[in-house]
């Protein structure tokens, strides 16, 4: 059974990695295979997870109930467990660019919001955008916008750059969805607060967008396991995050 799998119960067509075995029980590697949602034998898909955003998109349980693969269903045989794993890995680096991408989006829609508000919004005969603590809110949100942007578009270039992999650089997508996700929690948090109690109100949509964008630190690769993988680079070297696999380094 696999959990938390975006799309499940809408896509018909379904891309499985999972280990491959002779039949002697020696381990092949990873491979890649087509399942089709009411085709494949074994294919099965579970209940809706009732999510605190993004609820246009559902979140499902797969199920592989001695699911049966033909040989016209293996989309990438089986390469030993460092090529069949590291090419999942690398497919990542464009998914966590595209979900940067989304909470950047995100961000700037809810400080487009915050600008219109404190000029429209007024308080002791004022506009609230007179006032200097709401100035440097949207002053550093703004910054923060831009910083997300050229990191998200640096990585975004770097797909097959001066290389043979049709995949962006990994620190480059990394740093990209790590920093935006985390800003964008950030920005959707400041507009909200400019808005006071009205934000916090279901007939505003800066409620909805606090809950959406909540996920990005969590979605395809958490935050912490991005500045894993960040330091590793930096570091140049494995870093496994068990005290067997460090005696083994």
């Amino acid at each position: 059974m696999k959990h938390w799998i975006t799309g499940g119960g809408v896509s018909a067509l379904h891309l499985v990695f999972a280990r491959v075995f002779d039949d002697d029980g020696t381990e092949l590697g990873i491979g890649g295979f087509i399942a089709v949602r009411g085709e494949t034998p074994g294919l099965r898909i579970g209940d809706r997870e009732p999510t605190m955003g993004l609820r246009g998109i559902p979140e499902t349980q797969v199920f592989f109930d001695d699911m049966e693969i033909g040989d016209d269903m293996v989309l990438m045989p089986p390469s030993g467990f460092a090529k069949g794993f590291g090419d999942l890995m690398n497919a990542y680096n464009t998914q966590r660019i595209g979900a940067g991408t989304v909470a950047l989006g995100l961000a700037a829609g809810a400080h487009a919001r915050a600008i219109e508000h404190a000029k429209t919004r007024e308080q002791f005969d004022r506009p609230i955008a007179e006032f200097q603590g709401l100035q440097w809110m949207l002053a550093d949100m703004s910054t923060k916008l831009e910083a997300a942007r050229s990191l998200i578009y640096r990585a975004a270039a770097s797909r097959g750059d001066g290389g043979a992999s049709p995949f962006p650089d990994a620190t480059l997508a990394a740093q990209a969805k790590l920093f935006t996700s985390e800003a964008a929690i950030g920005i959707v948090s400041d507009a909200l607060q400019i808005f006071g109690a009205a934000g916090y109100s279901r007939n505003n949509p800066l409620e909805r967008m606090y809950r959406d964008v909540r996920m990005f630190t969590i979605g395809g690769g958490t935050a912490q396991i991005l500045r894993t993988v960040i330091a590793s680079r930096v570091l140049d070297r494995r870093l496994p995050q068990t005290r067997d696999g460090y005696v083994a380094r």
